[in-house]
């Protein structure tokens, strides 16, 4: 197994997504031995992308270089009113973009990615939230894993310690995702 991308897209440092982020990191590394980079905070420093000529931010190239040596990705994404968050969008675009001898979209052709959600209500948005990025991951090229997992109000990421039967929900569908 090559190198895992964690992408969080989680709204401020102690946002729930960044927990779990921080939780698979862990669990991928310490217990399935498989190297993983982990980027989040896409919304500080990451400039919206206004045209493919725009110079590269260096923390996009960190990520692209990581995208690069990475088989698979795992997406961290908050729902807000059905939908992804804009700064998810905007990363994704920047690593999109050509560059040296790769092509349009060319980095994220033959990896396959994940999509795990943490809200605090119900989640009564987060299904039609996956679909929606979904089709987007779809659009850049990218295999999406057909399952997305939900942190919600009944199955909390503040809980993931102390629920064995959350951690072994969670760790299955990690496990799934990764032998897929």
């Amino acid at each position: 197994m090559s190198k895992i991308l964690l992408l969080s897209a989680g709204t401020r440092v102690e946002s729930k997504n960044n927990k779990i982020a921080k939780i698979t990191d862990d669990f991928l590394v310490n217990e399935l031995k498989i190297d993983c980079s982990l980027y989040d905070n896409f919304y500080e420093g990451v400039p919206f992308l206004k045209d493919y000529n725009d110079k590269q931010p260096d923390y996009v190239i960190d990520v692209r270089n990581d995208l690069i040596n990475s088989s698979k990705i795992i997406l961290f994404s908050p729902v807000f009113n059905g939908g992804y968050v804009s700064h998810l969008k905007n990363i994704l675009d920047w690593l999109s973009l050509s560059f040296d001898k790769y092509s349009y979209n060319e980095l994220f052709k033959n990896k396959t990615v994940a999509v795990v959600s943490s809200v605090d209500g119900k989640g009564n948005n987060a299904k039609s939230s996956f679909i929606l990025l979904k089709e987007q991951l779809k659009n850049y090229g990218l295999d999406v894993f057909d399952e997305f997992y939900l942190f919600n109000e009944e199955n909390k990421v503040d809980d993931f310690d102390s629920n064995k039967k959350l951690s072994t929900s969670y760790h299955t569908f990690i496990n799934s995702f990764i032998n897929s």
